[in-house]
């Protein structure tokens, strides 16, 4: 299992999703806890390596995007949400 890290800055973001957003983001944090590897590569070209994204809500609108890190933590870096 990881933990997961969220910065104030990332915490913000959190802040500013809207409710429809919040129980998908947190079904997308629960995942991050679980099998991180499983999300996309932030860069195509670099699949293993430990920055990726994973989509959350209805047709993928949000977006989270993290980095794995060694000690079995994982610190979200951006919370996006398209509306």
């Amino acid at each position: 299992m990881y933990t997961v890290g969220i910065s104030k800055q990332v915490d913000e973001q959190i802040a500013a999703l809207p409710a429809e957003a919040l129980a998908a983001f947190h079904e997308a944090t629960v995942f991050l806890q679980v099998a991180p590897w499983n999300g996309n590569p932030y860069m195509g070209e670099r699949p293993d390596a430990p920055m990726r994204t994973q989509t959350f809500g209805d047709g993928g609108r949000g977006m989270v995007t993290y980095l794995i890190e060694y000690r079995r933590l994982v610190e979200i870096i951006q919370v996006t949400w398209y509306s």
